[in-house]
C-alpha cells in the first residue's frame, strides 16, 4: 500500500491484535468514528459523539499526550498528531 502526502498511519489495539491503520484528515470526522468503522466493536460510540457517555475511551501512546490517560475518541480530530501513535482500545469497557 503506498503513501501519499497527507496519509497519516497509526495503530489500533484491540483484544490483543494490532491492527494498522491508514487514512487522510479527511476521511472521518473523529477517531470514534474511525474506530467503529474499521473495528464494528459492540456498543462502541454507542452515544454518537455527545461525549458524556464514556463508551468511546481510548488510551493514546505518549507521543500524542505526554501523560499517558484514557481520552474519549469522539473528541480527537484525525490529524497528523495521530500519525506514528499507538491506540489502545479497552475491551473492559464494551
Amino acid at each position: 500500500m503506498g503513501t501519499e502526502k497527507n496519509t497519516i498511519i497509526f495503530k489500533l489495539v484491540y483484544q490483543n491484535k494490532e491492527y494498522q491503520v491508514q487514512t487522510r484528515r479527511d476521511q472521518y470526522h473523529t477517531l470514534m468514528t474511525l474506530i467503529a468503522d474499521h473495528l464494528s466493536i459492540l456498543d462502541f460510540g454507542l452515544c454518537c459523539g455527545m461525549g458524556s457517555c464514556g463508551t468511546c475511551m481510548v488510551e493514546i501512546n505518549e507521543k500524542y499526550s505526554p501523560i499517558r490517560q484514557f481520552i474519549i475518541s469522539c473528541n480527537v480530530q484525525i490529524d497528523e498528531a495521530l500519525s506514528n501513535t499507538t491506540i489502545n482500545i479497552p475491551s473492559k469497557n464494551y
